[in-house]
């Protein structure tokens, strides 16, 4: 189970690089521009997007709904940071410890 699951998630974090949920194209506030144009803050953003989709498909129906709306609520949380790239970056580990937390609860124990 545990090199099954670390290869689901480095297979997940090296396709996140393109896959950000941020359109670029149309970043329309200040911290969607900062993190379009700083690779370390963009990298972070595909990479709470690729363990929020692993660590959804691994748990239970109330976790599961905890998490959608902790994912949900986290732009907004995030833009209060303006363009303050440690403070974009501090938000963005403080959303993703708890989806680490989750896959690698997984990796030991097994789902649910």
């Amino acid at each position: 189970m545990r090199v099954h699951l670390s290869l689901v998630v480095f297979a997940a974090s090296l396709t996140a690089h393109a896959a950000s949920p941020i359109d670029c194209a149309k970043a329309s506030t200040p911290t969607e521009r900062t993190i379009c144009h700083t690779p370390t803050l963009l990298q972070a953003d595909a990479r709470t997007t690729a363990y929020y989709e692993i660590a959804i498909g691994l748990v239970g129906m109330g976790v599961r709904g905890d998490l959608g709306d902790s994912q949900q609520a986290f732009p907004a949380v995030r833009d209060k940071c303006g363009t303050d790239k440690a403070c974009i970056l501090a938000a963005y580990k403080k959303q993703t410890a708890p989806l680490e937390a989750v896959i690698a609860n997984v990796e030991k124990q097994g789902p649910f």
